[in-house]
């Protein structure tokens, strides 16, 4: 499935972040369009036919989430995620009992919010086949464009950019003892006056917490003098 047919319908007042999104997504290779509030979002619908809908849970003094409840009952194969600064339970429950495929808290990253889209537009258009940026391995898949772990759950978390590399570097060598020296140059490269033994362990740590607290079906075990190996639990 190409970027550049997935259409992205997004609708938030905030018009700062809803540019700079909608700009940031363009970049990315999607066909985003904005719109700064709910009217004329179903006449949009009907003229842009967008893959997914990114809805914000407030616009102005308008319910986002009945709003969308409406449009999801005339389409109800059309995506929504709901993007909001309301972290409460309520909030996201109500949001997915309309319909919504995902509920994202603000502040957000393009790249999360873009992994969800692949994501769920994918499911739409019934794609059976993994993409070539997606890694899977145990329960979890790995989202090389988007730097992002994708859980069976449906949910997503994104990676910290030291996260990343050292979990791509494990799964790139899965089942296999990477060495401590390996997981420094994949981090700094050549930089060796980086290098820092504490910082490792630290993120190394994340890693495995990360791996633990989620059902990922991974751990990361320790070799004394080795390194490290990522395998299935």
């Amino acid at each position: 499935m190409s970027l550049s047919k997935i259409k992205v319908l997004l609708v938030d007042d905030e018009v700062l972040l809803g540019n700079t999104v909608v700009e940031a997504l363009n970049k990315r290779g999607y066909d985003a369009t904005y719109l700064t509030a709910v009217y004329g979002v179903a006449d949009a619908i009907s003229r842009l036919s967008p893959d997914i809908l990114v809805f914000d849970v407030q616009i102005g003094k308008e319910n986002g989430i009945q709003m969308a409840m409406d449009l999801f009952k005339g389409n109800p194969t059309l995506p929504i995620i709901f993007i909001s600064s309301h972290r409460e339970d309520e909030f996201k429950e109500a949001g997915l009992k309309a319909g919504a495929v995902a509920y994202i808290d603000k502040p957000f990253t393009v790249k999360l919010l873009s992994a969800h889209i692949d994501r769920f537009t994918r499911m739409k258009k019934l794609t059976p086949e993994t993409p070539e940026h997606i890694i899977s391995v145990g329960k979890t898949q790995l989202d090389i464009r988007n730097r992002t772990l994708i859980l069976t759950d449906g949910s997503i978390i994104d990676l910290r950019p030291m996260e990343y590399v050292i979990l791509k570097k494990l799964i790139e060598h899965f089942n296999e003892i990477v060495s401590r020296e390996d997981i420094y140059y994949a981090i700094w490269e050549k930089e060796t006056a980086y290098y820092n033994e504490q910082s490792l362990n630290n993120y190394i740590r994340r890693v495995r917490v990360m791996l633990e607290n989620n059902d990922t079906g991974l751990e990361v075990s320790m070799y004394r003098s080795l390194g490290y190996k990522l395998k299935e639990i």
